[in-house]
């Protein structure tokens, strides 16, 4: 089936000259207030803050998913992995060798690797705070949330370099001034067990408001490790959350937020995956047997020999004020996040000392960021801000490999260490204007400038000690510092002919800094890189249909990328030794479509469901000065996923029962860009076969009841997610022609829960 972009502009263009003929029946309704909406069994209003101002969804000319709290409680979604079951076009790989991390892409754009020098291609904001550089960590909880907003295509104007593929904006409850709680305890398979509650009221009534939450989670892991039995994948995490508010006038109000995770559970858990083609498949590593991946191993069993664990703890200080003066609202976000990590784990995936590391991390970030929103009359809004944020973190190890085979004594160990300083600032600015009461014109920009400082060191020590600087044998070095500066600009048209209806055309640029590879180990590796830039031009609407009991949302877009980073692991052909280098490949193409449906179909049944076409493709790529762009394909990028979520809503004497069943169908994709090693076909680059996930559906489901005890709202619910137990691979590492690694999706999970708020 052929699919052409330019049929998507005639498409909107024809919706937008029938809208008023096809809306008359809804034209009255549209200008009820929400309440009076939801007593008639229509949709409510969703407010969202993807331009830093509240906004009603379907008054934004930006193509963005929002899920409520509520909802995602409903769903059992406890991450932000959870969110691709209901958005277009997003795909989140965890990665088992980052503690909580994944790898995050929105139209086929995101970061591949775990490395923290990577800058992450997808933003992650937490209450307007930024995440920085690490690409752990970025499973994020979303157990107390307000809602979380998905925006996809590039949003630097307003959130920055790193946010060249989207934003996953997560915005939390304030403290309240009347005293309300709430406390639930779930159990499930795996002995899964999770205790999570918030309270919250004043202090000082009218003037300081409190609220705290708590989540506990733990399981016994899905997997079983056949070496001794253990069982793996387990999750020991606790987080909480308080927060104060403190409102001294009606024209100020200070939130001080602070948060605190602790994570203790199980991670690296990796599993074979060597070919014909790796040393460790030819039994040249470890011993004369070989040890090649099975392909008929059971998912759900492991087999490692070295004992692994995580520590991590996560201090979290967030502080924001919002004053309003006259027509000028004015807001400061002050961030600042600790990390501390310690872990070990075994990188081989087998039963013997092959390559195993301890690693200490600590990482620190700062963001402070000033903005005003300035209401110049009722037809221009002005936006504009300052932003400065810094990260710097040192990741080391002391990792053990059979260096014997290459000369060294026994029990050498390689140490290693790495330390980066990343300064980035920024300033924006993004008015809005409307020409007449249906047309507006958006235009803004943003001048970034970041500046890294890295430092790479390595050595092989023979004689016992600690990590930079007490170990002895760094004798390798490799330092670098740069900077670079973009402007990127947004310009956008919106056409609303009445409320029913939102016509919008839009151009953006989007900018990821350059950077350096802190996997590359000699001063020819670590780079420094170049950055990328991307143009991105999106046409969509946005309708209400049938007495608001319809909600059809399209986009279409066009991405360029030019100067995409692409990372390779390969082998060192004059050394012998594992590399990893960073390319600028020349141009890739996006371009694809999103529709996202809502619709009330009775009294308490209701649909909603999201589809994408996503077609990706090199336009210029040379590699190694061969030109591989026809025999290659941009990773993570599926052409088709489909949802379809279904509801139902009910009372029974004074029990409310709802259910809720969705379906997710991802089509087939790579996840894997490599040198080849099979000495087959004209391309040094490859998307190896081992690094393809076939298409896949995902099935969750769950059922609740609802009453009152007094004043008191009691809910019990049973859930169930992956309920037809799909098991494939979702990572896949080789380590040169080393050995090749990965890990598995998680399997069936069900459970109740109960629950009770006041």
């Amino acid at each position: 089936m052929t699919i052409r972009y330019p049929s998507v502009l005639g498409f909107v263009s024809m919706l937008a000259l029938a809208q008023p003929a096809l809306a008359q029946d809804m034209s009255n309704s549209a200008d009820e207030e929400e309440a009076s909406s939801t007593e008639q069994g229509g949709l409510v209003t969703i407010v969202v803050t993807a331009r830093r101002t509240e906004e009603n969804l379907q008054d934004v000319p930006i193509a963005v998913t929002v899920v409520s709290g509520e909802e995602l409680e409903k769903r059992q979604i406890l991450d932000v992995k959870g969110l691709e079951m209901i958005t277009p076009n997003l795909v989140i790989n965890p990665n088992a060798v980052a503690a909580g991390g994944a790898n995050v892409f929105i139209r086929g754009i995101g970061t591949p690797d775990f490395d923290r020098t990577f800058s992450p291609a997808v933003a992650l904001v937490v209450d307007g705070v930024i995440f920085g550089s690490s690409i752990s960590g970025q499973l994020l909880n979303v157990v107390d949330v307000e809602r979380v907003e998905v925006l996809r295509g590039p949003q630097g104007t307003l959130f920055g370099a790193n946010a060249i593929g989207g934003v996953i904006n997560i915005t939390r409850p304030k403290p309240e001034d009347e005293f309300a709680g709430e406390a639930q305890i779930a159990v499930g398979n795996f002995d899964e067990f999770n205790v999570r509650g918030a309270v919250t009221g004043p202090i000082v009534p009218g003037k300081i408001d409190a609220r705290i939450s708590v989540n506990s989670l733990t399981n016994d892991g899905q997997f079983i490790n056949e070496f001794n039995g253990e069982n793996r994948g387990f999750v020991d995490l606790l987080v909480v959350s308080p927060s104060l508010r403190f409102t001294p006038s009606d024209d100020v109000e200070i939130l001080l937020q602070y948060d605190y995770l602790r994570n203790e559970g199980d991670w690296g858990v990796l599993f074979n995956r060597s070919g014909p083609n790796e040393l460790m498949c030819l039994g040249i590593l470890i011993t004369d047997i070989p040890r090649c991946a099975d392909p008929n191993q059971d998912l759900s069993r492991n087999n490692q020999d070295t004992p692994t664990f995580l520590r991590t703890t996560t201090h979290s200080v967030n502080l924001t004020t919002n004053i309003t003066a006259n027509d000028v609202d004015i807001t400061s976000i002050t961030g600042f996040n600790l990390f501390e990590e310690e872990k070990q784990t075994d990188f081989d995936g087998v039963p013997f000392p092959t390559f195993a590391s301890i690693q200490p991390v600590t990482e620190r970030q700062f963001m402070q960021e000033f903005r005003a929103n300035w209401t110049a009359s009722n037809r221009l809004t002005i936006l504009g801000g300052l932003f400065g944020q810094f990260v710097d973190y040192q990741d080391s190890a002391n990792s053990l490999f059979v260096f014997e085979l290459l000369g060294f004594p026994p029990d050498t160990v390689e140490v290693v260490d790495k330390q980066q300083t990343t300064y980035s600032f920024g300033a924006y600015l993004t008015g809005d204007y409307r020409l007449t009461d249906e047309l507006r014109l958006s235009l803004g920009g943003r001048y970034t400038y970041e500046f890294k400082d890295f430092i790479y060191r390595n050595g092989f020590n023979q004689v016992g000690g600690g990590f930079f600087p007490d170990a002895p044998g760094f004798n390798n070095v490799a330092a670098d510092t740069q900077g670079w500066s973009q402007f990127t600009p947004r310009i956008a048209v919106d056409y609303q002919p009445n409320e029913a209806l939102l016509v919008y055309a839009s151009w953006a640029q989007g900018f990821r800094s350059g950077g350096f590879n802190g996997r590359g180990n000699s001063t020819e590796t670590i780079g420094p890189y170049d950055p990328e830039l991307v143009n991105n031009y999106e046409l969509g609407f946005k309708s209400e249909w049938l007495d608001r009991r319809l909600r059809f949302n399209l986009a279409g877009f066009l991405t360029d990328y030019t100067d995409k980073q692409e990372e390779v692991i390969r082998r060192n052909p004059e050394t012998g030794a594992t590399i990893t280098t960073v390319t600028n490949a020349s141009a890739v193409r996006y371009w694809g479509l999103e529709a996202e449906l809502m619709a009330v179909l009775a009294e308490g049944l209701s649909f909603s469901g999201v589809g994408s076409y996503l077609n990706a493709s090199y336009r210029d790529f040379i590699f190694n000065g061969f030109d591989v762009t026809d025999f290659v394909e941009p990773r993570n990028a599926p052409e088709w996923q489909l949802s379809g979520t279904i509801q139902y809503e009910t009372q029974i004497g004074d029990v409310g029962i709802d259910a809720l069943v969705t379906y997710r169908w991802t089509d087939s994709y790579f996840f894997h860009l490599g040198p080849r090693f099979d000495g087959g076909g004209p391309s040094p680059l490859i998307n190896e076969p081992r690094g393809f996930i076939e298409d896949y559906g995902l099935l969750d489901a769950q059922i609740g009841a609802t009453f009152f005890l007094g004043d008191t709202e009691v809910r019990a619910s049973a859930y169930g997610r992956n309920l037809t137990d799909e098991r494939f691979f979702q990572t896949f590492a080789p380590v040169a022609n080393l050995w090749a690694n990965g890990t598995p999706n998680l399997g069936r999970t069900y459970g109740v829960r109960l629950g009770f708020s006041f």
